[in-house]
């Protein structure tokens, strides 16, 4: 960060003092198409400045990390000359003015999509697996994306075009971006009007009988003596309230605690349930889920991690939905208690990401990720996808998303409710999203042939490479307020810079709006007095992605890194 701002700083006072660069670049940014001088923020500098501090301080040799800031720069340097032809044709032919604003718009989309892009190519990623590609319903999907985006596009253009006293408002409160509402109205659109479809659809498709089939439930568990007990007592008490048997496996990953003797005792007292603890040598989660797995009987089994306590309603809530032949995996709503900063602030980021994106992607099939803290599979499709891949983060979106990409549905209940541990210090909080945010880049790898247009996949096509502008517009919040607060204050001060409520609208901005209205679908209010603690939060989140993306390795070009290397490098950390 040190580097970045002294870096940002001294070349942004060249750019816009010295005359001969003024002379060439007027617009006090590298624009090179004649726009309007409605300054508003040198975006394409800040990109040239961050993709040189970012690959100075990756992980990876340094001729390396200076060939990937090369390809950065060139890259989007090209993309920007493609923006600035096009708006040069406009006014030369058409006699179309070009806002600036509009310009630094699309570049600011192209630069943390470069980022993204460039960071799959040029980063140490699982190797590709040979997916099989056969999304249910593509040209159903396609159309109700393509119908909504055109939705929630005019929708934005016509709040923008009415100049609204509210929304002038909210900009002044910093709950909308300086760059126009109807940039930052169109995404909390897009997925209103998704969640909408999502509930229409699920008012027709919930079922209402009581299917309750045997189940079996797998909880790989490593050093877990001072919790698995109390996972075993949870599902105890949900297993009293189900119809149908229930077998617990507790998988002992070499755990050098009481954990076997612990968990043995824990099911021998259970009155509601069967089961053992089962012993896996191999290190890690994956190998001790597989094994689990490879021991069920029963046509349904769930995942549950040893830290993870479910309410007495989530088995017979979960596993209603399985009447339906084609839902191939099911997951549920972490709840938090309140009780720490990130418990509070997890609150708000669970009914958003778990309780209102996902069932909004469920609109166009577009679910990826199925929290392995609690997951419900048909269990014949992990053992048909040889399991859960090892050496990469995020086995458990792996396996939902190939799931998926085999034409079942997956799905989330909100009604399907349990308690997972919350990081309570600010180490374990960074170790967990350290994984977590890698996990994108790694998902993506590994399902790269979705990607590929001619599969039809619009979770493939879409949805991850949104996932992946998402994770490099987070990477990228830090060091964008920096850069806006540098630009605000002397000496760049020349000409209409960036408002102080549009910095705000970075910490705070629609996602302050998306999650009131999530907290209150989710019928969880308290989580609206967490939201200061929440944003303060985001500002974490930002900084661990952005440790997240300096750890991947930059291996060059032309690697093509294999499972069996991230392997190792995980079982070390």
């Amino acid at each position: 960060m040190l580097f970045f701002s002294v870096f940002s700083f001294s070349t942004m006072f060249v750019l816009q003092y010295d005359p001969l660069l003024g002379q060439f670049f007027p617009a006090e940014d590298w624009v090179f198409a004649p726009v309007d001088q409605d300054h508003f923020l040198a975006i394409r500098h800040f990109f040239f400045c961050f993709y040189v501090a970012f690959g100075l301080f990756a992980n990876g040799r340094l001729s390396v990390r200076l060939g990937f800031v090369a390809n950065l720069i060139f890259s989007f340097l090209a993309a920007c000359l493609v923006i600035d032809l096009f708006a040069f044709g406009l006014w030369a032919w058409f006699d179309i003015p070009v806002s600036l604003r509009n310009i630094q718009i699309a570049s600011g989309l192209v630069g943390f999509a470069v980022f993204a892009a460039r960071l799959s190519q040029w980063g140490a990623m699982p190797a590709p697996v040979d997916l099989v590609v056969a999304p249910r319903q593509p040209y159903r999907s396609y159309l109700r994306m393509t119908v909504v985006t055109v939705l929630a596009g005019a929708l934005a253009w016509w709040v923008s075009y009415l100049d609204l006293e509210i929304v002038r408002a909210l900009r002044s409160m910093s709950l909308l971006g300086g760059l126009g509402p109807g940039v930052f109205l169109f995404l909390p659109s897009l997925f209103l009007f998704l969640y909408l479809l999502s509930q229409w659809d699920r008012y027709f498709e919930t079922p209402k009988g009581r299917f309750a089939p045997a189940v079996t439930i797998v909880i790989p568990a490593h050093n877990e003596e001072y919790i698995i007990a109390d996972t075993i007592g949870a599902i105890d008490a949900a297993a009293g309230q189900y119809n149908g048997e229930v077998t617990v496996f507790v998988v002992n990953n070499n755990s050098s605690d009481s954990t076997y003797q612990t968990a043995a005792d824990a099911i021998a007292s259970s009155r509601n349930i069967s089961g053992e603890v089962l012993e896996e040598r191999r290190p890690g989660k994956a190998h001790a889920l597989n094994y689990g797995f490879s021991k069920v009987t029963t046509e349904f089994t769930i995942r549950i991690d040893a830290d993870t306590q479910i309410d007495n309603e989530s088995l017979w809530r979960a596993m209603v939905h399985f009447e339906d032949p084609k839902l191939g995996c099911l997951g549920g709503v972490p709840n938090t208690r309140g009780r720490s900063f990130f418990e509070r602030a997890r609150l708000a980021e669970v009914m958003i990401n778990h309780g209102y994106h996902a069932i909004a992607t469920e609109a166009i099939d577009g679910l990826v990720a199925i929290p392995g803290m609690f997951a419900v599979y048909r269990a014949h499709l992990p053992i048909q996808l040889n399991g859960f891949a090892f050496g990469l983060n995020g086995e458990d979106s792996d396996m939902s998303m190939r799931i998926a990409e085999l034409g079942y549905r997956i799905t989330v209940d909100p009604r399907v409710r349990y308690e997972s541990e919350v990081p309570a210090t600010f180490a374990h909080m960074r170790e967990q999203r350290m994984r977590w945010f890698r996990s994108v880049f790694h998902i993506t790898a590994r399902c790269h042939n979705a990607m590929q247009l001619k599969r039809g996949s619009l979770r493939g096509v879409v949805i991850l490479p949104i996932m992946l502008l998402n994770t490099a517009i987070r990477t990228m919040v830090l060091p964008l307020i920096i850069f806006g607060v540098m630009e605000t204050l002397e000496p760049f001060t020349q000409g209409a810079r960036p408002q102080w409520q549009a910095i705000g609208a970075v910490m705070l901005g629609s996602p302050t709006l998306v999650a009131i209205g999530a907290v209150l679908i989710n019928r969880a209010p308290k989580g609206i007095l967490y939201l200061p603690e929440y944003t303060v939060f985001r500002l974490y989140r930002g900084y661990f992605t952005l440790e997240s993306m300096l750890s991947i390795a930059i291996k060059g070009s032309e690697t093509s890194p294999t499972t069996k290397h991230y392997s190792e490098k995980v079982r070390k950390e």
